[in-house]
């Protein structure tokens, strides 16, 4: 054994060096939400003959944007990635000029060259359009009047920065005499104080400007070049002049402006179009103040960890404070490999790992230290404290991991970030908690260095373990008092109720579409309550109001507008809402804002119910399968998960109550971050139940002479008491600090508060619930199908069952040579059978 731990202790010896090195060479991915920039939706518009080719489309697209992004907008590293079957999300870190970047990504940069035939030339004054060339530096556009009004100017914008639908109608009955797709290529031609795009013609794009050329040859016909619907150029084909393989588009132009379409043109056209389904601008100083926040409450949380693994758990506190150190190298090791973006929700949810790793060695070395104190020695309580406790340590973890593979699979890009960090997070500390950990004991325990059972706080009972050495004579009364716990249980969930008359739960703009903005709080005297009725004076309805942090103790003000078409997100029209609120801001001023579109909102609002009904089914059928696994089949272990979900609503109502309390009181709104949280509680509340579960199963395998399930019952939940309430400890403490240090914008501190609050009323449910359903459940179908289906019942059958198996297996077989049959004489075993209970596990 000792040769072993020799071996495994320099395996990870040797892995902590690599992580070590990869993790000093590699850099960190940083979200938007941190670094600052710019993040848009897109939606393809396909055709149905193009739909076959979906994915092969949207690989091109990606490509192209790619281009896009880091040529003609200069993104160092840009992120485009594609989002269920038809969307694509780009993310521009450290951009700031919205406009800009919608106008690069969004178009289609397909030039066309029509023959404007319905605009006044020369030879035909009777025509119903005539061009006014109006082209500035900065817009770059032709416009039109009807001859017959020549004061009515038809420009490609409306006023509030819409297509003008008139303008569209122009170029309706124009004849395209080549597309995108018939251009070379483009680069910028100096042209006096200016600088124009020249364009230069395929072979099959030459022949078919040719061919136009000479159709109206001396004609003075009219050429308009066209991009994405708005012309940037129309002139008369001079008398002598015969276009083939290139055209230039006239006018006075800037030479920034030129490069931006050349470099478009030369990228490549879109080969469908996109339509735009959510936009959003991140200022970077919000991110990098929450970030240095985060940082620190995770280093206090940190140390209050460690701190109480040291005092409580004493060596074996140590122990586990070098596998939790090793689960910080190996996790950042393996995010920065993985390419991982630490957004703000993916940094808390790894900080909230460190609480959770700590759980898997909180139940270990409570069993550890149950062992000892019935007399075993040193090294047998270690290798039964992990043998024991890994079960329940393997189900809540795997359950974890299902609820954030939902949230991977439907969430939005920070909620993906926290499903990765999570799942990694979870794997990695299975690793540490139950591997190094153990091995490291072992070794210490084995060489000498660590053989005092002194080290080991057996006697230190500061959390309740006094309760559970008082299991056997008396235990809490749990089942006797259900409907107490029960009414108990419905305070908490209809508590909120009120709060949600008054319209305490708020939803945010991914739920219900619309505008979210951000300023900062200039004056700070103002309260979110005036700003809301400034908003409300100034004609912008329905607007909710919420108060926030920024760099430097600066405060700043989330506004949530819903959709309308009077408002944009131009830097004009961002300045015309903050005034209207109230606040003092100018062009310089450092905003943040998001659109959200009608398609984003609605796939948000179903992400949301499919990810709450899939992780709770997925929990069921993993509960009934494990539980179910060697006691009963799957309808036994489907009442103990049954139970498990039963608590779980409990947990869900709790956690959507006290939203709608935060919401009234502080007007924080339910975002897609608060989803990760409910998944996240959903994981965990399951968790405690679990470590309950596991201790009623394993009392069934070792029943006392005449229990009854009602006591087994209380036993159990009263032996795993002081577990249960040492497992939310550290995670409660890490929500704590992060809810009063480390969290400044509202979406997190929701998020951060409504996982504390689901911790909270977990762990209240896992005890006073759970077991109270599970042995309702049990009764009832005890009345239906009779004594022999209870759990108890079945727990009798698969022990007499094993014991017949195991004392067939020691019956010695003789075969008969003449006849070929086989008989035995039963070589009597020792009777495990004890007086007092049924064991079938072997020490």
């Amino acid at each position: 054994m000792r040769s072993k731990s020799y071996l495994f202790l320099l395996l990870v010896l040797g892995l902590g060096v690599l992580s070590g090195f990869i993790y000093v060479k590699t850099q960190y991915h940083y979200g938007l939400d941190v670094k600052g920039g710019i993040r848009l939706t897109y939606q393809m518009e396909l055709k149905a003959e193009q739909r076959k080719d979906a994915e092969r489309t949207r690989s091109r697209l990606i490509e192209i944007l790619g281009r896009r992004a880091s040529g003609s907008m200069g993104v160092v590293e840009p992120v485009i990635v594609p989002k269920g079957d038809d969307q694509i999300v780009v993310e521009l870190p450290g951009a700031t000029n919205i406009e800009q970047a919608r106008t690069i990504i969004g178009t289609s940069a397909r030039i066309e060259f029509y023959h404007a035939k319905n605009v006044v030339t020369e030879f035909k004054q009777f025509l119903p359009y005539t061009e006014v060339d109006n082209k500035t530096a900065g817009s770059p556009t032709v416009s039109f009047r009807r001859t017959s009004s020549p004061d009515q100017q038809i420009d490609f914008r409306l006023p509030n920065g819409s297509v003008n639908p008139e303008y569209a109608k122009v170029i309706t009955g124009w004849d395209l005499v080549l597309a995108g797709e018939d251009l070379a290529s483009a680069e910028a031609q100096p042209a006096g104080n200016s600088t124009q795009p020249l364009m230069k013609f395929s072979r099959e794009g030459s022949a078919k400007m040719e061919a136009w050329s000479r159709k109206f040859y001396g004609r003075g016909e009219k050429i308009a070049a066209v991009l994405d619907g708005e012309v940037l150029s129309i002139a008369p084909v001079q008398k002598d002049a015969l276009l083939k393989d290139n055209a230039v588009i006239t006018g006075t132009f800037e030479r920034p402006y030129v490069k931006q379409l050349v470099d478009l043109l030369n990228a490549g056209a879109l080969p469908v179009k996109m339509n735009e389904l959510a936009f959003e601008k991140i200022d970077p100083t919000i991110g990098n103040f929450a970030l240095d926040k985060m940082v620190t409450a995770g280093l206090i949380a940190f140390g209050i960890t460690a701190l109480f693994l040291l005092a409580y758990y004493a060596f074996p506190g140590f122990v586990a404070l070098i596998a939790l150190c090793l689960y910080i190298l190996f996790t950042l090791t393996v995010l920065k490999l993985a390419g991982a973006t630490f957004s703000l929700a993916s940094i808390a949810g790894f900080i909230l790992s460190i609480g959770m790793a700590v759980d898997a060695n909180v139940l270990v070395f409570e069993r550890l230290k149950e062992e000892m104190k019935s007399g075993k020695s040193l090294l047998t309580s270690i290798d039964l404290g992990f043998r024991r406790a890994f079960p329940a340590i393997l189900d809540s973890n795997a359950c974890t991991i299902l609820t954030s593979l939902v949230l991977l699979v439907l969430g939005t890009g920070p909620v993906k970030g926290f499903a990765t960090t999570l799942i990694i997070g979870v794997v990695i500390s299975l690793f540490t908690a139950i591997t190094v950990t153990r091995s490291l004991l072992v070794f210490f325990a084995a060489s000498g260095i660590g053989a005092n059972p002194k080290w080991y706080a057996v006697e230190r009972n500061w959390f309740g373990e006094k309760i559970e050495e008082r299991a056997n004579e008396r235990p809490f009364k749990i089942v006797e008092h259900t409907k107490r716990w029960f009414m108990i249980s419905l305070a908490t969930m209809v508590v909120a109720l009120p709060f949600f008359l008054l319209g305490g739960f708020k939803l945010n703009v991914e739920f219900r579409g619309g505008y979210e903005l951000s300023y900062p709080l200039q004056p700070s005297t103002l309260t979110s309550t005036q700003i809301a009725a400034n908003l409300e004076k100034a004609g912008f309805v329905g607007a909710n109001v919420k108060l926030g942090e920024s760099s430097g103790g600066e405060r700043r003000a989330f506004i949530t507008l819903p959709e309308s078409e009077n408002l944009t997100t131009g830097s004009a029209q961002l300045q015309t809402v903050g005034q209207a609120a109230g606040l003092q801001v100018s062009d310089t001023t450092a905003t943040s804002f998001t659109k959200i579109g009608p398609a984003i909102q609605q796939e948000t609002i179903r992400n949301a119910i499919l990810s709450v009904v899939i992780s709770s089914i997925l929990i069921v059928l993993y509960l009934a399968f494990r539980f179910g696994t060697g006691f009963g089949g799957f309808k036994a272990g489907l009442r103990f998960a049954g139970s498990a979900i039963g608590a779980l609503v409990h947990d869900i109502v709790v956690v959507i109550g006290m939203a709608a309390v935060f919401g009234y009181l502080f007007g924080w709104e339910i975002s897609a971050l608060f989803l990760t949280a409910m998944l996240t509680v959903i994981g965990f509340s399951v968790h405690d139940t679990i470590v309950i579960f596991d201790r009623i199963r394993e009392n069934l395998h070792r029943q006392r002479q005449s229990e009854d399930f009602g006591h087994l019952i209380n036993r159990s939940v009263t032996q795993s008491f002081a577990r249960s309430i040492n497992t939310s400890m550290t995670v409660i403490a890490t929500l704590i600090i992060l809810l009063a240090a480390g969290t400044p914008t509202p979406d997190l501190k929701l998020f951060t508060a409504a996982m504390l609050v689901g911790i909270l009323s977990g762990t209240y449910s896992s005890i006073y619930n759970a077991s109270p359903i599970l042995y309702l459940w049990d009764r009832a179908v005890m009345r239906k199908h009779g004594n022999d289906q209870s759990l108890v019942s079945i727990a009798v059958k698969d022990f007499q069952r094993q014991h017949t198996l195991a004392v067939t297996a020691e019956t010695p077989q003789v075969v008969n040579q003449e006849t070929g049959r086989t008989y035995g004489q039963v070589k009597r075993r020792a009777n495990s059978d004890k007086k007092g209970h049924v064991e079938i596990e072997e020490d």
